[in-house]
């Protein structure tokens, strides 16, 4: 099990920037929460939660072996806030949330696969998100002809 611990991620910025997401603990529901706090203020933080979920034991709950699977989800949310101006009396309004992109990813592991499986799944998600045609599908919103 690894020690929880500050992530690091870079932009896409022309000059990339380092945005260090530091743990603030699991919730309720047992996913992990990172924030960005580099933000102006909390309501435009980045956040990444990861969760763990694996099945019961002893096989309760399980209908074959099929369906007993760990499962890893990961998201990342990248909140824009709204651009304000200042109101007629001169003082700036609270801010405002113009809306949340986000990312899910998760994957789902058979019990009985192998380390070597679970290696290449990563890699293999590694290597799609970084191709050129999911690339397009995703930065540009150019859908397959």
């Amino acid at each position: 099990m690894p020690a929880v611990a500050n992530i690091v991620l870079n932009d896409a910025q022309a000059t990339p920037v380092a945005h260090t997401f530091i743990p603030l603990g699991p919730d309720t529901e047992g996913a992990w929460w990172f924030e960005d706090q580099s933000g102006s203020t909390p309501l435009g933080y980045k956040r990444i939660s990861v969760k763990l979920t694996r099945p019961l034991p002893g096989g309760a709950g399980a209908r074959s072996d099929s369906s007993r699977v760990n499962r890893v989800k990961i998201t990342i949310h990248d909140p824009v806030q709204e651009a304000l101006g200042t109101s007629d009396s001169g003082i700036v309004p609270p801010p405002t949330l113009a809306y949340v992109s986000r990312c899910n990813i998760e994957f789902v592991l058979p019990e009985r696969n192998s380390l070597q499986n679970r290696k290449d799944l990563r890699k293999y998600a590694d290597f799609l998100l970084a191709n050129a045609q999911i690339t397009a599908l995703v930065e540009d919103l150019q859908n397959y002809f």
